[in-house]
């Protein structure tokens, strides 16, 4: 295993889950306006749902949220 890798790259298990996170990120924008049920409605709470999931993401991998979030959640 090369110890430069993230998790993501080296733990299956670890990609499953980040790939379902950003699956949901992909979600909270495609539905943005839609007035449709996962319209999150505005975008400042679709902001605050990708804050939740990136976190999530940081949680996992921290090397592979640098590569998600180069200039951290709020930028």
């Amino acid at each position: 295993m090369d110890k430069n890798k993230s998790p993501y790259y080296t733990n299956p298990e670890t990609r499953k889950k980040i790939d379902e996170l950003l699956c949901a990120n992909s979600k909270i924008w495609c539905n943005l306006g839609t007035g449709s049920a996962l319209d999150p409605g505005t975008r400042k709470q679709g902001e605050i749902q990708w804050k939740s999931l990136a976190k999530e993401i940081k949680s996992l991998d921290a090397k592979f949220y640098k590569v998600v979030c180069p200039y951290g959640i709020d930028s």
